[in-house]
């Protein structure tokens, strides 16, 4: 008997491979459709282990999925090692441009607003009209999160000046006894402090570091007073720095907390 032409040959291998290929998305949509039946971890682990058996329809899909699941579970760097192989393994794909919006939203999420914004920049060229318009409203966002962040690192350095100043010009003085103005602000602070255990953390946190901060400045005001004696108008002076001092702390406080929204909210439609 003759042997098989090439062509049916081929054909003949060609055909358990797309069996394969469709076994495999097969098994993606069912990874996805019961995402909630399992823990996370699991999932990855078995979406990971599909994409490396070999390719299938939606591959890049899968691959994009990983990166996307892992960064709203918190896992940064396992996000961005998908979003790189998936660069890698599909370049230009519509997946690969929708993990620009990944990266920059990784980098957002630490602060990085530079680097937000250039992945940002690079999500606006994509091809995909969704792509650049979720680019438009991310790159908004984080410019102004990038002004809050300057702002608060102003503050912050201007906090520290003005209690360095303080503490210069106090060094004469002993810090026994504490100065009145310490002692009248502590029990105020410390019941701040007490009460402040029954919110939830984020707003705990900005309490207790403005109960600290203004503890210190209390001491350090205080203590400058007692040490040079100013007149009227110094003492003008020293209450308005004081009062920049703490005005600077709370900002970053609240900034260090994510708050900064909540508070602008609450000031703009007041408390419930």
């Amino acid at each position: 008997m003759p042997h098989p032409s090439p062509i049916i040959s081929r054909g003949s291998d060609t055909a358990p491979s797309d069996a394969v290929a469709a076994a495999r998305e097969d098994r993606f949509i069912d990874l996805l459709r019961t995402y909630p039946e399992r823990p996370p971890s699991d999932t990855f682990r078995q979406v990971a282990e599909l994409i490396d058996e070999g390719p299938f329809a939606e591959r890049d899909r899968a691959e994009y999925w990983i990166g996307s699941a892992r960064l709203a579970a918190g896992d940064r760097d396992g996000a961005r090692a998908w979003f790189t192989r998936l660069a890698r393994d599909y370049p230009g794909s519509v997946w690969e441009e929708r993990s620009w919006l990944g990266l920059g939203d990784a980098a957002a999420r630490e602060r990085d607003y530079s680097a937000a914004l250039s992945w940002y920049a690079k999500a606006a060229t994509a091809g995909d009209a969704a792509v650049r318009e979720l680019s438009r409203i991310n790159t908004g966002q984080s410019l102004v999160l990038r002004r809050r962040q300057r702002l608060a690192w102003a503050a912050g350095v201007l906090a520290l000046a003005i209690a360095a100043f303080f503490a210069w010009s106090g060094r004469r003085s002993s810090l026994l006894p504490l100065p009145p103005e310490t002692h009248v602000v502590l029990p105020v602070l410390a019941v701040l402090a007490v009460l402040s255990v029954k919110v939830d953390p984020a707003p705990r946190a900005a309490i207790l570091e403005i109960c600290a901060g203004g503890a210190v400045v209390s001491l350090l005001s205080g203590r400058r007073l007692r040490a040079i004696r100013p007149l009227a108008i110094g003492r003008a002076v020293h209450a308005a720095l004081a009062l920049a001092a703490l005005g600077c702390l709370a900002y970053v406080a609240v900034y260090r907390a994510d708050l900064i929204g909540m508070v602008q909210e609450t000031l703009r439609i007041g408390p419930e």
